[in-house]
Formats: C-alpha cells, sequence, structure tokens
C-alpha cells in the first residue's frame, strides 16, 4: 500500500499531500479550470497550490477548534435558515435531500456541519468587530490613491481584414502580401461587404465573425493597430496598417470616450470595502494569535517531504 506522507500537522489534526492535491483540484474546478486540464494546471502551479493549501488547512484548523472551545449556541431557527440557502443553491428541480443521498451524506452529518460553520462565522463576527468609523476624508483619500479602479476607459469597436505576413520574412513576401491587402481595400471602399471580405481573405481567426473584433479598451491593442482605430474616422475603410502581424484593412464601427465614476457614486462601496479591510485585518491578527500558540508541525515524520 502506497505511503501518503502528511505534510503538515495542527495540533492533532493532519493534512497529508493527497488530500491537499485533492483539494487543489477542487479549488481549481470552482476557479472555473476545464475538468480535462486539472491535471495539466496541478503539474504547471502544483507546488504552490499546495503551499495555499497548507496555509488555509492550518487557519480552518485552528478557527473550528477555537469555535468549538467557546460552543456558542447556534438557534433552529440559524440552522433552517443556512439549509435554506444551500438549497437555494442546488440544481433546479433537485431537493437538498436527494443532492445529500447521492454524495452518502446524512442530514444529521449537514446539520453538524452548518453549525461548526456558523459558530466560526460568530467566531469571526466576535473578532473582527470595532470601532468600524469610517470618515468621509478616509474615503476621499482611497478614491484619490485608487482612481484607475474607478475610471472607465475608452473603447473602440472594429472590425478588420487581416492579410497575414510573418515579421521576419523577407521583403518579397512583405511587399505581396501589402499588396493583396491594398486590393482588399480597394474592395471594401468601392462597396464590397466587410464580413463577406472578411470570411473570404482575412487570416485572423475574427473572420468567422466577419472580421469583428468588438469592443476593445485603449491599451489592449499593438501600437500601430491603436492608433488606427482611435484616430480613423468611424464607418470609413482606412489606410492599410502594418503590424507584426501583417497587413490590416481597419473600419472603425463605434468608438466610446472614456470617463471617471464620480465620487459621489461610489462612496458608499468604498465605505463598506474600506470597512471589511479593518474587519479582515483585525481577524488575521486574531488568527495569527491562535498560531503563535498551536503546536504547527510541517513534514512526515514517518519520511514525508517537508514543506519549506
Amino acid at each position: 500500500m502506497q505511503h501518503d506522507p502528511i505534510i503538515v500537522t495542527v495540533n492533532d489534526q493532519s493534512l497529508t499531500r493527497g488530500q491537499a492535491q485533492q483539494i487543489a483540484r477542487q479549488t481549481l474546478v470552482r476557479q472555473g479550470v476545464p475538468p480535462q486540464m486539472v491535471e495539466s494546471y496541478l503539474q504547471q502551479i502544483g507546488p504552490q497550490l499546495e503551499q495555499q493549501t497548507v496555509e488555509q488547512f492550518i487557519d480552518q484548523t485552528l478557527m473550528r477548534a477555537e469555535a468549538e472551545r467557546r460552543n456558542e449556541p447556534i438557534s433552529d431557527a440559524e440552522i433552517d435558515g443556512a439549509l435554506a440557502w444551500i438549497a437555494k443553491g442546488l440544481p433546479q428541480g433537485a431537493t437538498l435531500e436527494q443532492v445529500l443521498a447521492a454524495q452518502g451524506v446524512t442530514m444529521d452529518m449537514l446539520r453538524k456541519d452548518v453549525i461548526a460553520n456558523e459558530r466560526v462565522r460568530k467566531l469571526y463576527e466576535a473578532e473582527s468587530g470595532g470601532n468600524e468609523a469610517i470618515s468621509d476624508e478616509q474615503v476621499s483619500s482611497f478614491y484619490k490613491e485608487n482612481i484607475k479602479q474607478f475610471t472607465i476607459p475608452e473603447t473602440a469597436e472594429s472590425r478588420h481584414v487581416l492579410i497575414g505576413c510573418d515579421a521576419e520574412a523577407d521583403a518579397a513576401k512583405r511587399e505581396n502580401a501589402k499588396a493583396r491587402a491594398e486590393e482588399v481595400r480597394k474592395e471594401l471602399a468601392a462597396g464590397a461587404d466587410f464580413a463577406e471580405v472578411a470570411k473570404a481573405k482575412s487570416t485572423c481567426p475574427s473572420r468567422q465573425e466577419g472580421g469583428s473584433l468588438g469592443d476593445v479598451e485603449r491599451g489592449q491593442m499593438v501600437p500601430e493597430f491603436e492608433k488606427a482605430v482611435f484616430s480613423q474616422n468611424i464607418g470609413e475603410i482606412g489606410p492599410v496598417v502594418e503590424t507584426q502581424f501583417g497587413y490590416h484593412v481597419i473600419q472603425v464601427t463605434g468608438r466610446k470616450p472614456g470617463s471617471i465614476t464620480p465620487e459621489a457614486e461610489v462612496k458608499d462601496q468604498i465605505r463598506e470595502h474600506m470597512i471589511e479591510n479593518l474587519k479582515h485585518e483585525r481577524f488575521g491578527k486574531f488568527i495569527r494569535g491562535l498560531r503563535a500558540k498551536a503546536t504547527i508541525t510541517h513534514g512526515d515524520p514517518t519520511g514525508g517531504i517537508i514543506i519549506p
């Protein structure tokens, strides 16, 4: 039987490498990684994910132990409310009992988990609370220091036909590609259907969308292309543009100016954000205190690999 090494022990609770890898897989799936690519991602960023899992295991183990020690009472109403919230997130037509049965979980087991989680929630509320008054001056300072977060960038909507040409191609090949692009431009300027021409002649994947690139923010395109889409008149067939990808014939179909969301519209969200940050800082200090008093051992006393 293959040994599954322990990678961390918190007081009397241990996490094995196999358990950490399974948690990492579940994390990747929740983050939207396609199931067929999970193992590939694990090979690339497995050590980082494992370290994150170890840190989360330490914190969660200490939180649950402290919450259990305090043994805060949890009312039936609180339990029912949590169960209702869980049921609300189930697929349409599925009942909580059906989902639990499929997972081999009983309602009693779920209620125990709910009680444990509610006690952790109350622990967070108790240890993160304090004076949460955030002044208007603090809100204004945050707004000014983080103005980029409230800036809506300028965008341009365009479509193009690309006559692809490798940047390392010789002069003859590049001249040939440019000449073909000039012919496409003449065709479009004479009234040819842009989408049809793009589908037939463009080498960009956007040809499947009639050459459309949709709305693109300033700063997301190569400089030569960006200069064209933010300077050409809307609707005109612009001159051939050379980039590292080849030669483009561009038509700008729309532009939206950039703007900054006024402070008055976001001050409440900023205040809430700052209050939550204060709570997280307080609770983080509390967790560090729990860590300092705990016995945390990295590595497997039976010969597992030690995490630095």
